[in-house]
């Protein structure tokens, strides 16, 4: 993220150690909801400077959280955001490619310690690696179940129902389950890479990832 964002950051996190156990975890849900709302991270924080103004400012005076912005969180939020530009498409789609890269990146280290390990035992003859078809769709598999695990609790941050926390638990479990077995069971080789050329490739993937969260708000 850039700098104005990092140090927003940290002044918002200052900011909200004022407020009562009760006042942060609103804050909590909000921001969680704002994440997942298409304007910038730097509007965001903004947006949640403010309001975790209005919410100290309420708890002086001892108003609790619904007296300040009302019983609807959502609808609070939402006529908040209808006043903050938008992001464009270009900006989208680098915010989405920024927020993707970690997981691709935990994903490659994953694959290049698995594949060191089987050399290091002898169940691979040699450091040129296969990746097989259900590496690829296996780990395509746990980044779109991961982009859509995120998108889901952000746009249900206000839901604190047992059975909406556990249906989506399922979800994960059964999206991490058929992702493993995907991966075994679908040994076909698509193409070979040394473990050099996997990690060469790791740490390019991290060195954009950093260019681009340096650059995007």
């Amino acid at each position: 993220m850039s700098r104005r964002v990092k140090e927003m950051l940290k002044e918002n996190n200052e900011l909200e150690q004022q407020l009562s156990d009760e006042g942060k975890k609103v804050l909590t849900d909000i921001v969680v909801y704002l994440r997942g709302v298409p304007v910038s991270m730097y509007e965001q924080e903004k947006v949640r400077r403010d309001i975790t103004q209005m919410l100290i400012d309420g708890e002086k005076r001892g108003s609790a959280a619904r007296d300040v912005i009302g019983e609807d969180y959502r609808e609070f939020c939402d006529s908040i955001v209808e006043e903050i530009p938008h992001m464009g498409g270009k900006e989208k789609a680098l915010v989405l490619i920024r927020d993707t890269l970690p997981a691709l990146i935990v994903l490659l280290v994953i694959w290049c310690a698995g594949r060191l390990a089987e050399v290091l035992a002898g169940v691979l003859p040699s450091f040129n690696c296969p990746v097989t078809l259900g590496n690829l769709l296996g780990g395509i598999l746990l980044l779109a179940g991961a982009e859509g695990l995120i998108t889901l609790l952000t746009k249900y941050a206000f839901a604190n129902s047992r059975s909406f926390n556990k249906k989506w638990a399922a979800i994960l479990v059964i999206v991490f389950i058929a992702a493993v077995c995907v991966n075994y069971l679908l040994t076909y080789k698509v193409f070979s890479i040394h473990l050099g050329a996997g990690a060469v490739l790791t740490l390019a993937i991290f060195a954009v990832y950093r260019m681009i969260d340096s650059r995007v708000d």
